[in-house]
């Protein structure tokens, strides 16, 4: 029997990983994969909204049957998963990180505002997104607890080479490369904050960012619109801001490869590489700032 690990992190654009040599980003060990196993490039999310994403995959069942309809109601903390299963089937199993899928691991006031935002009287509204630059050409670990989850992961890997006697299934959650939270807006007030380093920028081909084009407001469909205005992307946005913010999400996205390579290097260096399947996944994509939304 073959060990699995799995490596899921948040909000990653599909696109970049199918791309046969995608010329925005460099991601090294995400191509490796790609080379070396297969790339379900028709696959889609459940759900593009985190929690009932991850309620549904560790399910194995849709959201219209988990009822997971927002960042509030997932999965009871006793519901059955899938590593229920393979525990059973004989597999010694670990998790790390970001799991995301139980019920109230999100705030009250998720469960309320998805239905009942009403735009005349600005009830909620996210932070304007926007690009912050932190560190240097060699600071590589800007999402810590990532880092500190991975290395964690790596370390058990290591053990599990010399110790174990079945087959494992390790679960790795990442936060990267969701956006960071906005401070200044308060806790659990959403997170428009593109955050990365000079280090991982310079993964990415700027010149080869794009600017999405957008539909002018009037013309918006309104569902369209109240997204976009619960999201602060109805204002003006010059196309040097949108930019950045594309090219640092993508900078997280090369971030979030240099994770993926601590686990494959980790495998490598303990001899499981060629008896493990690594599955790398993402609970939903990132618009960043297409159609006036992120």
């Amino acid at each position: 029997m073959y060990n699995v690990v799995m490596v899921m992190c948040d909000s990653f654009d599909g696109r970049l990983a199918n791309a046969p040599e995608n010329e925005l980003v460099n991601l090294p060990f995400i191509n490796y994969m790609r080379k070396q196993g297969a790339l379900f490039s028709n696959a889609y999310t459940n759900s593009p909204i985190c929690c009932p994403s991850r309620a549904a995959m560790w399910s194995g069942l849709f959201p219209h049957l988990t009822e997971s309809w927002n960042n509030y109601k997932c999965l009871d903390s006793d519901h059955p998963t899938w590593m229920d299963i393979v525990r059973k089937a004989g597999y010694v199993t670990q998790k790390f990180g970001k799991e995301d899928y139980r019920s109230g691991s999100h705030s009250l006031s998720n469960r309320v505002e998805a239905w009942t935002r009403d735009v005349p009287f600005l009830l909620r509204q996210e932070g304007r997104p926007f690009a912050s630059l932190t560190g240097n050409k060699t600071q590589t670990r800007i999402m810590e607890e990532d880092w500190k989850n991975a290395d964690m992961a790596a370390t058990w890997i290591g053990k599990a080479a010399g110790n174990l006697t079945r087959p494992f299934f390790l679960y790795l959650g990442l936060n990267l490369p969701h956006p960071y939270p906005s401070q200044s807006m308060g806790e659990n007030f959403g997170s428009s904050t593109f955050l990365t380093s000079p280090y991982w920028l310079q993964k990415v081909s700027y010149n080869n960012v794009s600017i999405p084009k957008w539909k002018s407001i009037q013309t918006m469909h309104p569902v369209d619109y109240y997204s976009s205005f619960t999201k602060n992307c109805t204002g003006n946005f010059t196309d040097i801001e949108i930019r950045d913010i594309r090219a640092y999400y993508y900078a997280m996205c090369a971030e979030t490869d240099g994770l993926l390579g601590v686990i494959v290097s980790a495998l490598s260096d303990s001899g499981l590489l060629n008896r493990t399947y690594l599955v790398f996944s993402s609970d939903h994509g990132e618009l960043a700032m297409e159609h006036r939304q992120f």
